[in-house]
């Protein structure tokens, strides 16, 4: 058996879909006879591929932009895409669309969410449009739709009335380079990072369908709070309007962004975060949480998409008002079993999702349609 990824968005991004092929890619491998995990991507600019040098066998076309063909499968769906990737039995796309694939090799997609239906406002309207034209396409191809939650797997089989067995929900799990840190290594983490005062965290990119706008809300109206809002995440789309929003809040001086961390740093936060916060509106699964979760870090959260099924009784999943949010953490910081108890419920919670099983999961998938 030969499986091919297409490994595009782990060189372009370092969150979302970029993350998910960084962290399930190493797994599959250890999984993987040899030549049986192949990786395929366009590097026209040499910048190389983000994985170790044998981890799989990897395949770079290198004599035309990506994006040349890009522009070639959107408007015309032409030429197909073997006669770029190599021959393999198995083709898996994790970045939602399947280009012009022939018939003969067994496809595999990720529909990761099905936000341009649900929430598309929070989009970019030229990718939503591209998922809404191309996505009938996809689903009509894929032998099968891996989806990173059940709440998804419903709402793509309802959505597109597909049948049962053709979509699987393989869950994601905590990165395993999030490290445990000792008390002394969380000190010296958040020194680097200037951070000696309490503080609420939001990990996520700043863009509209994290609903930053409704968290700046809330926090200014933690009277009883003296600490900092920490936000960890990289500008998206839309920047302009929340961080305006941010200028003109009136908890703006408490507020700091760090833009992207470390994992290591990532780690350290979650450690010593008296809560994440998570208003999210829409999010297919929602590491964040998990993360958290795992380093015993309370978990606030709103129910949008995924979320109540992943947070499930490790947090909290408020309804979105500020006032449902502002009543029960008004006291939370002075409340020391409450905090111990989600602690523990939600370190206990985070035990339900692993890598290795979304691998176990997937790799399976693989051999069936083989």
């Amino acid at each position: 058996m030969k499986v091919c990824m297409q490994i595009q968005a782990a060189i372009a991004q370092r969150a979302g879909v970029g993350r998910y092929i960084h962290t399930l890619l190493p797994e599959l491998a250890q999984r993987a006879g040899a030549d049986e995990l192949l990786g395929f991507y366009f590097d026209f600019r040499r910048n190389g591929s983000p994985f170790p040098e044998g981890m799989i066998q990897e395949h770079a076309c290198r004599w035309l932009p990506g994006a040349l063909i890009q522009q070639s499968w959107k408007r015309v769906g032409m030429p197909p895409y073997t006669a770029f990737a190599p021959k393999a039995d198995v083709h898996h796309f994790p970045n939602f669309i399947i280009p012009p694939l022939p018939r003969g090799p067994k496809a595999v997609v990720n529909i990761h969410d099905v936000c341009f239906l649900s929430c598309p406002e929070t989009m970019e309207p030229k990718n939503r449009a591209y998922l809404q034209s191309q996505m009938p396409k996809t689903l009509g191809r894929a032998d099968c739709i891996l989806t990173i939650s059940e709440s998804m797997a419903t709402e793509l089989r309802d959505s597109f009335s597909l049948s049962e067995d053709r979509v699987r929900a393989t869950l994601l799990g905590a990165p395993p380079s999030i490290p445990d840190l000792s008390d002394p290594e969380v000190e010296q983490e958040l020194s680097g990072l200037q951070i000696d005062a309490p503080f609420y965290l939001h990990v996520g990119t700043l863009e509209p369908r994290k609903n930053h706008r409704f968290l700046f809300q809330v926090f200014e109206q933690l009277d009883r709070f003296d600490g900092k809002l920490i936000l960890c995440g990289m500008h998206g789309w839309q920047v302009e309007g929340i961080l305006d929003a941010w200028k003109h809040s009136s908890a703006a001086e408490r507020i700091r962004h760090l833009d992207y961390v470390s994992d290591r740093q990532l780690a350290a936060l979650y450690r010593k975060a008296q809560a994440l916060l998570f208003p999210s509106l829409y999010e297919g699964f929602g590491l964040p949480p998990v993360e958290a979760m795992r380093q015993g870090c309370p978990v606030f959260s709103s129910p949008g998409g995924s979320l109540a099924e992943v947070v499930g009784e490790g947090g909290e999943v408020l309804p979105l008002q500020v006032d449902a949010w502002v009543d029960r953490l008004g006291d939370f910081p002075e409340d020391a079993a409450r905090r111990e108890r989600m602690q523990t419920a939600g370190r206990k919670r985070a035990q339900a999702f692993s890598w290795e099983r979304c691998a176990d999961e997937t790799w399976d998938v693989y051999r069936e349609l083989a």
